[in-house]
């Protein structure tokens, strides 16, 4: 069987050359369950490979028939994984093609209305996806197989959910050896699945679930300690939803770190809510080596905290930024723009407050209703919602990562709301935020604080080759604050002219 994670060559558009690779971590979990039971299966990223059907040529070329083909697909590659299913569909029209992953779960019959798909597993697959495949492969009728959409005739079956997978410890470690790629960054975990609470722009809980589940401390430490001996990160960020939604493991883990000293040879870093944050965890945390977290603040406004269901406050996120910061923590967090029932006031309120917070990297995101989640539905009734293509819009960074030249429109604008006036806040925030000489310099050369995330180069050649796209960058970027800069100009200088207009209108009646 090949996996194939789909993606867009020009995902990150003009920070496509600077900003790390990740590794598909649920074709990895996959991958590696298929080959603990001796299943023969190949491994194809697209965002590494620029050769994809011809690596699928030598693949298939020792393999029996029919050829399997798995795509895990996100929202934003929709678009990619059909484009490459319906080639690989000309290349061998008996080949079965299985989509997988968020996107097709959320919508399984849009996705099986296309010619070239024709099975959807939903949710997590790794106890699926083994027994599908033998069927398939033995020419078995598969209709009993849990968690699958299938089509017969015209018709489209959608066969029940199984439980999640409950004990994360029976899953084999993640296959960091299947990503030899030098491009890739190895230095993540994931040590637990899920989410208790209610966020309605979340698109992780529509293949993890609700329950949270997590790996024993002593599995996440073994983890730990084989990545080190093999691949020596220095950071390594924990990909957990919340990492800290059960205490007691914590705990644990922080004591099996310190006992197995990894605190010493790498720092961690995670994503907490604030509601789960106090100063006695965060000093423990930050002494174990998790030295940098993440926080979703999403508004400055408490009565927006409420519709977005998140179950704690604006002032619990601030106290938790403002305690993390005291205990030495490199923080990050986001803000969501263009939300219902959101004004200008409320953005500009978020830009004033991540620089009071002295947060050190933000992310200013717009509004994005993914399929499957709550805002997808709020979205669809209210009437802001705007599918360009095959959900070539779903970008909740589009703003500050397209050409100025060709923006690319919203996918969600809420009534009342004008798009322009977003996107220009998103980017009147960041140049707030980022036009600081400090910052600049933390962003390029301290990639151990957690705020590497952009990287001119490894080497002095690797920086050399990347200049001619830098100064493109810097250009686009610069096109970006003059066109910031002018539309506040307009926008006070319509304001004073409806002023004058409305005195001089009076002067003239009286």
């Amino acid at each position: 069987m090949i996996l194939i994670n789909s993606s867009p060559k020009d995902a990150l558009k003009l920070f496509q050359p600077f900003l790390p690779i990740y590794v598909p971590i649920g074709i990895g979990y996959l991958a590696a369950v298929m080959k603990e039971k001796n299943m023969d299966v190949e491994v194809i990223d697209e965002q590494v490979e620029f050769d994809v059907i011809d690596k699928i040529k030598s693949h298939v070329s020792n393999l029996p028939t029919p050829y399997i083909f798995g795509f895990s697909v996100l929202t934003a590659a929709y678009k990619s994984a059909l484009d490459m299913s319906s080639k690989i569909k000309a290349l061998y029209p008996d080949s079965i093609i299985i989509f997988g992953g968020p996107h097709p779960t959320a919508l399984p019959e849009e996705v099986l209305a296309n010619q070239c798909v024709d099975i959807v597993v939903k949710g997590e697959g790794e106890l699926v996806l083994p027994e599908l495949y033998t069927k398939l492969k033995r020419g078995e009728d598969y209709s009993t197989v849990k968690n699958i959409s299938y089509k017969v005739g015209d018709h489209i079956i959608h066969n029940d959910r199984s439980p999640m997978i409950v004990d994360l410890d029976s899953l084999p470690s993640f296959p960091y050896h299947l990503f030899s790629n030098p491009s890739y960054d190895l230095g993540f975990i994931v040590s637990s699945r899920g989410c208790p609470y209610h966020c309605i722009f979340c698109s992780n809980r529509i293949t993890t679930g609700k329950k949270y589940r997590y790996k024993s401390p002593e599995s996440t430490v073994e983890e730990l300690e084989n990545l080190y001996n093999n691949y020596k990160p220095k950071m390594v960020l924990f990909l957990d939803d919340n990492l800290l939604v059960n205490r007691k493991r914590i705990y644990k883990l922080m004591e099996l770190i310190r006992a197995k000293n990894l605190h010493q040879k790498m720092k961690f870093s995670f994503q907490a809510r604030g509601d789960n944050v106090d100063k006695e965890l965060l000093k423990d945390l930050y002494d174990s080596g998790f030295q940098s977290v993440f926080f979703g603040l999403e508004t400055t406004s408490e009565k927006i905290m409420k519709i977005l269901k998140k179950g704690e406050t604006v002032e619990q996120c601030i106290s938790a930024v403002n305690m993390a910061k005291k205990a030495g923590f490199h923080v990050s967090a986001t803000f969501i723009f263009g939300l219902p029932s959101e004004t200008h006031k409320i953005r500009i309120n978020a830009a004033k407050l991540a620089n009071e917070l002295e947060l050190d990297m933000v992310r200013f995101n717009n509004a994005t209703p993914y399929p499957g989640t709550e805002l997808y539905e709020i979205a669809k009734k209210d009437g802001g919602m705007f599918i360009l293509g095959l959900y070539e819009n779903f970008n909740s960074v589009s703003t500050f990562i397209e050409n100025p030249f060709k923006k690319v429109p919203f996918s969600y604008v809420p009534p009342g709301s004008n798009e322009q006036e977003i996107r220009n806040d998103i980017l009147q925030s960041y140049f707030r935020f980022y036009l600081n000489y400090k910052k600049i310099k933390r962003i390029f050369t301290r990639h151990d604080e957690g705020v590497g995330w952009f990287s001119a180069g490894s080497d002095l050649l690797n920086k050399i080759k990347k200049i001619p796209a830098l100064l493109v960058l810097m250009f686009f970027l610069g096109v970006k604050l003059i066109q910031v800069i002018c539309f506040i100009f307009m926008k006070r200088f319509s304001v004073f002219l409806a002023y004058f207009f409305k005195k001089t209108c009076n002067k003239e009646i009286r």
